[in-house]
């Protein structure tokens, strides 16, 4: 990886990641220095002003030190859509003993594992009723987060992506996609740095005019 990081210099990727290509890309660029990586844990005030709508994180474990990804927010159990592991911020989860329930404050309740290999969304997410009826999965959070995450492996490194964002943002088209920035899009991504036997739903690859194979 490159050594830039940290740098000031390099402009986030502030937007949704809808499809698997789209992660690849922005990984990609995050390992040549085009977009940042994280490089640390976050701290409680990182975490309550950067952790919104549109944010992008991308670390590895070997250079970050992150084995588990903790936000101090509340989240369901995760869905496997296509490649990622998806999540929706709830209020509070109830004691499986009775009607009473109880707001979870360990860490317990607030890390995201980092799943190895862990197999687009096209908008929300697609949960199913139970998540919503109490029991130990708690309610929804009105207009809260959405989480999905992927994790893919590069030259024996596991990289993961981290993303954040509502159905509201998605439906009224306020977040971009990686194809906004000329500086991403401008990178070739060799599909053969990918282990894509790996994913559930593996990208195709094909043939560019320029000669060069391309994931789609």
């Amino acid at each position: 990886m490159t050594s830039n990081s940290c740098s000031p210099d390099v402009p986030p990727f502030h937007g949704y990641v809808e499809t698997t290509v789209n992660a690849l890309r922005l990984i990609h660029a995050a390992r040549q220095g085009v977009i940042p990586r994280i490089t640390r844990r976050l701290n409680d005030t990182e975490r309550r002003s950067m952790i919104k709508s549109g944010a992008v994180f991308i670390f590895s474990v070997e250079e970050s030190g992150i084995k588990r990804w903790t936000d101090g927010l509340l989240w369901s159990p995760s869905r496997i859509v296509g490649n990622f592991l998806v999540y929706r911020e709830i209020n509070e989860r109830a004691s499986s003993r009775g009607s009473q329930k109880k707001t979870y404050t360990g860490d317990e309740s607030r890390n995201v594992p980092v799943h190895r290999n862990s197999p687009g969304l096209s908008s929300g997410y697609k949960g199913s009723s139970s998540a919503q009826s109490g029991g130990d999965q708690g309610t929804f959070k009105p207009n809260g987060l959405i989480k999905k995450t992927i994790t893919v492996t590069i030259e024996g490194s596991d990289l993961h992506l981290i993303s954040y964002y509502t159905s509201e943002d998605i439906r009224n088209g306020r977040l971009k996609r990686p194809s906004s920035r000329p500086d991403i899009m401008g990178l070739y991504m060799p599909p053969q740095i990918f282990r894509l036997t790996n994913f559930r739903v593996p990208p195709k690859v094909e043939m560019g005019p320029d000669g060069k194979q391309r994931l789609v």
